[in-house]
């Protein structure tokens, strides 16, 4: 059970600076484009942490789907 609340609060927090990431919108923190899409997007450095916490806020879930504790 212990173990089922820490990962809810590690998911909530990650969830949470995603949210903070993406709602600051693009600013001068962006960086350089690492690769283009299209003409009007592209992945840019400040992109890599918001990737980065998702992947680790999915992990997260996966351990929490895969717990079979009481």
């Amino acid at each position: 059970m212990q173990r089922r609340r820490l990962i809810a609060i590690a998911i909530y927090l990650i969830v949470s600076v995603l949210a903070l990431l993406l709602v600051a919108g693009h600013g001068p923190w962006t960086g350089r484009v690492l690769f283009t899409v299209s003409e009007s997007h592209g992945m840019h450095t400040g992109d890599v942490p918001v990737v980065l916490l998702w992947l680790a806020g999915m992990a997260c879930s996966v351990a929490l789907w895969r717990d079979d504790s009481p």
